[in-house]
């Protein structure tokens, strides 16, 4: 059958499947080996490395080397995240009979699994091969106290029966080797065949290159021109991708295949996701040559490999890339472990972005960033999960995420210093024109006062000299406490003008307690403030929780309401920076918000709709009124 296209010999970070086995080189020998074992022992362990190929050795090597043995059924199974994963292998294990033996098996998949292999090989007359792949997901799903599941003891029994003729492989990472003494106890023999997948050595890496491009070639159609490879470009991938050279995160950790007894081994999903770039990039140019020059443009394999999840994030718009920051972490478990996750679940922790969940999981998965786990047939309508493709992919995942959520609050930091200077700069002017407007208040103040005594005494001229005399007296006694109120009004500006000052000092709280003693009349204890918060759901850069904080004054604590006052600057003391000064007015409910993390202390200046009335400092703790919204 013609090859379309779209057609690549190398699969990238995906696993080899069966119907790509004809493409899968470099892994014969241990094709025989696990396919010897297998018949001849009724449980083998493979382990391997994360991301050594274990499932591709098995789904393109051992499953077609299997199915082409006379009265064999081979099972395939990986779907450990299933709630009904036993029934499912059960099905499977009936399908897979009845294929082989190419008649309808009766038999019902309810019976333990022991009792319906053993009945099965009966029909059958053959051989059952179960192929437990991705084995150390099971125990992450299924933790020894589950309740209801049976799992344990109809697979201790199905091994250790002798009249059941059915053989099992367990196939898991190396870093969950240990979790299978779960069954030390239920099988006696658990660890007598134990195989462990070692990385490609060179010369197989040379054969998982070369090969596969031949088989391609010798499926082209006539007269189109087959694809050449250059020797020098060999050379330099197989360098190029060898163990600890190479690496999706930026040091080595959990979910990262590692070789440190070696350093000559080969790291096979970079290896297949390099030759999966070059082939995209030859050909897209109408190339029919893979060659040296494209990989050296690239970046060489450790720029290939360290941007190809940034390349796909980068393609999202930034909402999408908040959404994603916000479930990633969900998918990969602090230690580096891929794990499956509902589509509704991330709907909720997706939040007011819940509508852009299914376009972005559908990008992911398109890209080979995600895949996805289809619901059960037994329940209806439940919503498919989702996981990350590819064990190597998991510190990569977590790494861009902590590289998006620290930049974002860079950001935040960023555009909050240039408020602040913004903020400052007005208040410097606002603080010049509330001196001018001062001053020629005070002029304004000096001249009624001028005029009422000259008033005053022009009045007196016209009484009776006894009346002018005594209302002389008057006139001069009103003209000297006339003088003495504007005396006082101007020295509470004054006063008032030196406290604002200090308010917007470098130390202001220091400042302001010796002002409280010496003009306490400037200081309004009377009014209170509220403050709501929110969380943001992300961190700063020091681990703590970031928020939106509300601050807001108590309505009933303000005596005329909130019509007496004209305007509230909030200026805020924050460990993480110096000053922030912002003005609201009755519009906003003389309300603020900002984001932050840890209270604060916040002094107000309040200024009054009576021009007379001079402004008054307030001053509360956050720590003490907060509360959530």
């Amino acid at each position: 059958m013609a090859l379309p296209d779209s057609f690549c010999p190398y699969v990238g970070l995906q696993p080899y499947t069966e119907e790509e086995s004809e493409f899968f080189f470099g892994r014969e020998r241990e094709q025989r080996v696990i396919s010897s074992n297998l018949f001849a022992a009724s449980i083998t362990v493979l382990y391997g490395a994360s991301g050594v190929g274990k499932s591709s050795v098995l789904m393109a090597g051992v499953v077609p080397l299997l199915r082409s043995k006379p009265r064999t059924a081979v099972v395939v199974f990986r779907d450990w995240q299933r709630p009904d994963f036993l029934t499912v292998l059960k099905n499977e294990c009936r399908n897979r009979v009845e294929q082989a033996r190419k008649k309808p098996v009766e038999i019902p998949a309810e019976i333990p699994l022991d009792e319906l292999l053993l009945r099965l090989g009966q029909e059958f007359g053959g051989t059952i091969l179960l192929l437990l792949d991705q084995f150390e997901e099971y125990f992450l799903y299924h933790p020894e106290s589950e309740s209801n599941n049976t799992f344990d003891s109809e697979f201790a029994r199905a091994v250790n029966r002798d009249d059941v003729d059915a053989n099992f492989l367990v196939a898991l990472r190396e870093d969950g080797l240990s979790k299978i003494d779960r069954f030390r106890a239920r099988i006696p023999n658990l660890m007598g065949n134990l195989l462990r997948l070692k990385h490609l050595d060179a010369a197989s890496a040379e054969d998982a290159i070369r090969k596969p491009l031949a088989a391609y070639n010798d499926r082209l159609e006539k007269g189109k021109t087959a694809v050449t490879i250059e020797d020098g470009l060999v050379s330099a991938i197989i360098e190029q991708v060898r163990s600890g050279y190479v690496s999706l995160a930026p040091s080595a950790g959990a979910g990262q295949a590692q070789n440190p007894e070696d350093d000559s081994t080969i790291e096979t999903p970079f290896l297949q996701l390099v030759l999966t770039r070059l082939w995209q990039e030859e050909l897209g140019n109408d190339s029919r040559s893979l060659r040296l020059n494209t990989l050296l443009k690239l970046g060489g394999a450790r720029e290939i490999v360290r941007t190809h999840l940034d390349d796909v994030m980068k393609k999202l718009e930034p909402l999408e890339q908040k959404l994603c920051a916000g479930f990633f972490d969900r998918l990969v478990t602090p230690s580096g472990t891929k794990i499956a996750c509902r589509l509704d679940d991330l709907g909720k922790w997706a939040g007011e972005l819940a509508e852009q969940v299914i376009p972005v999981v559908k990008v992911l998965s398109e890209s080979r960033i995600l895949r996805t786990i289809a619901p059960s047939a037994n329940l209806p309508g439940t919503p498919p999960c989702y996981e990350i493709f590819h064990d190597v992919l998991a510190p990569a995942v977590l790494e861009w995420r902590r590289r998006y959520v620290e930049q974002q609050t860079l950001e935040e930091i960023r555009r909050e210093e240039e408020e602040k200077r913004d903020q400052e700069q007005a208040e410097k002017a606002r603080e010049l024109e509330l001196e001018h407007s001062r001053e020629k208040s005070k002029r304004m103040r000096i001249l009624a006062t001028a005029a009422l005594c000259v008033m005053t005494l022009l009045t007196g001229w016209t009484f009776y000299a006894f009346q002018q005399r005594t209302e002389a007296i008057k006139a001069r006694e009103l003209a000297v406490a006339s003088q003495a109120l504007a005396q006082q009004r101007l020295h509470k500006i004054k006063n008032s003008i030196k406290v604002i000052k200090a308010a917007l000092s470098d130390d202001p709280f220091q400042n302001l307690d010796e002002l409280a003693q010496s003009t306490p009349e400037l200081f309004n204890n009377s009014i209170k403030f509220k403050v709501t918060y929110k969380s943001l759901g992300y961190k700063n850069p020091d681990g703590r929780e970031v928020y939106t904080f509300k601050c807001f004054p108590d309505p009933a604590s303000i005596q005329g309401g909130k019509a007496s006052i004209a305007a509230i600057t909030y200026r805020m003391a924050h460990p993480s920076f110096r000053v922030q000064l912002v003005e609201t007015g009755p519009e906003n409910n003389f309300m603020i918000s900002y984001p932050g993390w840890g209270t604060i202390n916040v002094i107000t200046i309040i200024e009054y709709a009576d021009p007379e009335e001079a402004p008054t400092i307030a001053i509360f703790d956050m720590a003490k009124v907060l509360t959530p919204e």
